[in-house]
C-alpha cells in the first residue's frame, strides 16, 4: 500500500516536470501543438516559423513561411536572430519565429496584442527572458511576440534591388500579416489587433504607422519611449555606414554592388561582429550603425517608407488609436555610458542632434549656445552637472520627440490619442538598477517594461506595492487594446485617463498616485518646439548613389 502511494506521488510530481500539451491548432501551414503554462492558466505556442530567410535572401524581404506534414511541436522558443553578445555572436539566420500566448479560459474572439521588442536594432528577441506573458494573460487578451532580423542583416540599406533596406521592418510586416491570416485559429480577433513596442520597438511601431504597407494590419498602437521622428530613428547615411563595415572587414569600397557582393558571401557571424566606431561630427549623435532608412523606389520591391516619417505622418489619416509614453528620466541609460573624457568632448559639440539643418555655422553655433545656457548656464559639461546632462538626453532623444510627434498625429488622425509619463520607482525598475542608479528617484528608460511583462531575467519576488503597479499597467494597456480606451466606464481604476486634443496634450502621470496633468517641463518643450519648427530636416533623406 505504501509503495502504491509513493508511485502515485512520484507520478504526480513527474507530471509537473513534463510539458502538458495544449490543444492542437490548424493554421495555413499545417497543424501545430503547444504546451500548457506551469500554472495551467494559458497555452503557449512557441517558435512558429512566420516567414523564412537565409543567406540567399539576405537584406531583402523575407520569403513565405514553410508548411509541414503531421503536427509541428511549437514548444521551443530558443531561437533568436544573429547578434553580438558578451559571449560572442549568437543566433541563426533561420530566426523568423513567432510566439502566441492564449488564456485558457478566455472568451472568443479575443483582442490581440503584438509586441515588437527593442534593443537599438542590434540585440534582443521576442522570448520570455524579458517578455514573459503571465501578467497580460490575466487580462483576457492574446499576446504575440516574435523575432526580426537585426544589425546589418536586418538594416543594410544600399538603395539597390539586392539590398533595398529595412529587411527587419519587412520581417515585422510579415509577422503582422501572419497574425491576420492565422490568429483566428487561436481564438483571436484579426479585426482587433494592437501593436506595441518600446525603444527601437516603439520606433518600429511609429514607422509602421507611417507606412502604406501596413494598411489593415492593426487598429491600435502603443509607442513607448521612441518615435520615428526622433533624431536616432532614421539613418540618413546608410551607404556611408556600410562602407565603414566593409573597411572593418578589410575592404575599401563605396560601390553598393561591391558591398552587396561582399556582404552576401561572408559568414553571417563575421558580418554581425563587424562593428566599427562611427566618426563623430559636431552634433550629438547616437553610435548606431544599422537602423531604418528611407528606401529608394525600386520596381518589384515593396518599400516600407520612401520618405521621412515626419513627412508621411504629416499626411497621416489612418483611423488608428495611439498611446504615447515616456519615463521621467530616460537619459539615465545614456549617462551610464559617459565618462569625464566623453563629456569633455561633448562640450565642444553642438547641443542638438543631426536631424536639424541651419543656414550657416554661425546660426548653428548661436542656437547651440542658447540650448547650452538653458541647461547648463555658464557651467562646462561634466559630471558636476550630471542631473542636467541626463535631463538633456531625456528631452532631446525621447520626451520632446514624443510630444512633437503627438502634436503631429493629433492634427491628422480622427482616432483617440493618449499620453502617459511614467515616474514610478519600485523593485521592478530593472534598467535603473542595472545601470547603477538604484537610489535615483523616478524611472529610467524602459523601466515600465517589467510592470507589463514578467521577464525571466528579473526573477525577484514582487512586493505588494509593485503588484499594484503591475495590475494597473496591464489593465490600462489591455483596456486600450480591447476598447481603445485605457479606463472605460467599466474600469475600477481610480482615475479617468483623458485623451489629448489638438488644443492640449494631456498626460496621465503614473506613480504611486495616478493623476492627469499638462505636459512636463514646459520651458524645455517650448525651446525644442521652436528649434524643430524652424530647422527640422525635411529632405536629404539618404546618401545613395543615383
Amino acid at each position: 500500500m505504501k509503495c502504491a502511494k509513493r508511485i502515485v506521488l512520484f507520478t504526480l510530481f513527474a507530471m509537473k516536470l513534463v510539458d502538458q500539451p495544449a490543444p492542437e491548432v490548424k493554421i495555413e501551414q499545417g497543424i501545430l501543438s503547444g504546451k500548457v503554462s506551469p500554472d495551467g492558466s494559458f497555452f503557449e505556442y512557441l517558435g512558429i516559423p512566420y516567414a523564412t530567410t537565409n543567406s540567399s535572401t539576405r537584406f531583402k524581404a523575407p520569403l513565405p513561411p514553410p508548411s509541414w506534414e503531421g503536427v509541428f511541436k511549437a514548444t521551443d522558443e530558443t531561437y533568436q536572430c544573429p547578434q553580438t553578445t558578451l559571449v560572442g555572436t549568437l543566433g541563426t539566420e533561420d530566426c523568423l519565429k513567432i510566439n502566441v500566448y492564449v488564456p485558457a479560459k478566455a472568451r472568443k474572439p479575443r483582442p490581440v496584442m503584438v509586441f515588437i521588442h527593442g534593443g537599438t536594432f542590434v540585440i534582443g528577441n521576442g522570448g520570455k527572458g524579458l517578455y514573459g506573458p503571465e501578467f497580460l494573460m490575466r487580462q483576457d487578451v492574446i499576446l504575440v511576440t516574435f523575432n526580426y532580423r537585426l544589425g546589418v542583416l536586418g538594416f543594410l540599406c544600399l538603395g539597390i534591388k539586392e539590398a533595398p533596406g529595412n529587411a527587419g521592418l519587412k520581417d515585422q510586416i510579415a509577422a503582422l500579416r501572419w497574425v491576420q491570416k492565422n490568429i483566428a485559429a487561436f481564438g483571436g480577433d484579426p479585426e482587433n489587433v494592437t501593436i506595441f513596442g518600446l525603444s527601437a520597438g516603439a520606433v518600429s511601431v511609429s514607422i509602421l504607422l507611417a507606412s502604406k504597407s501596413t494598411d489593415g494590419l492593426f487598429n491600435k498602437a502603443i509607442i513607448q519611449s521612441g518615435v520615428s521622428t526622433a533624431s536616432w530613428a532614421i539613418n540618413r547615411q546608410p551607404l556611408f555606414t556600410a562602407t565603414l563595415i566593409a573597411k572593418e572587414l578589410g575592404y575599401n569600397t563605396t560601390d553598393p554592388k561591391e558591398i552587396y557582393d561582399l556582404f552576401s558571401k561572408i559568414d553571417y557571424k563575421n558580418l554581425i561582429a563587424a562593428t566599427p566606431i562611427k566618426p563623430e561630427g559636431k552634433y550629438f549623435d547616437f553610435q548606431l550603425l544599422n537602423y531604418p532608412c528611407v528606401e529608394n523606389v525600386i520596381e518589384g520591391e515593396e518599400a516600407v517608407i520612401t520618405d521621412l516619417p515626419y513627412n508621411l505622418l504629416e499626411k497621416f489619416n489612418m483611423n488608428v488609436s495611439i498611446m504615447f509614453g515616456t519615463t521621467s528620466k530616460e537619459g539615465l541609460m545614456l549617462l551610464a555610458y559617459d565618462t569625464e573624457e566623453s563629456l569633455k568632448e561633448r562640450d565642444d559639440k553642438y547641443i542638438f542632434a543631426p536631424d536639424l539643418e541651419f543656414k550657416s555655422e554661425e546660426e548653428a553655433e548661436y542656437y547651440s549656445n542658447v540650448v547650452k545656457k538653458v541647461y547648463f548656464g555658464e557651467e562646462k559639461i561634466s559630471f558636476k552637472v550630471r542631473d542636467m546632462i541626463h535631463q538633456l538626453y531625456t528631452h532631446m532623444y525621447f520626451e520632446m520627440p514624443n510630444l512633437l510627434e503627438t502634436e503631429l498625429v493629433l492634427n491628422t488622425t480622427p482616432a483617440s490619442v493618449y499620453n502617459y509619463y511614467f515616474n514610478y520607482s519600485g523593485g521592478r525598475n530593472f534598467l535603473k538598477y542595472i545601470n547603477g542608479y538604484r537610489n535615483e528617484s523616478g524611472a529610467c528608460h524602459a523601466d515600465e517594461l517589467m510592470y507589463v511583462f514578467k521577464g525571466l531575467a528579473w526573477p525577484f519576488p514582487i512586493s505588494k506595492r509593485d503588484q499594484v503597479m503591475v495590475d494597473r499597467m496591464t489593465e490600462m494597456f489591455a483596456n486600450f487594446a480591447k476598447y481603445g480606451d485605457p479606463t472605460p466606464s467599466t474600469s475600477e481604476l481610480p482615475i479617468k485617463w483623458e485623451p489629448s486634443t489638438k488644443q492640449e496634450i494631456k498626460l496621465l502621470y503614473i506613480d504611486e498616485e495616478l493623476k492627469m496633468g499638462p505636459i512636463p517641463n514646459p520651458k524645455y518643450y517650448r525651446l525644442w518646439k521652436d528649434i524643430y519648427s524652424k530647422y527640422r530636416k525635411r529632405d536629404k533623406v539618404n546618401d545613395f548613389k543615383t
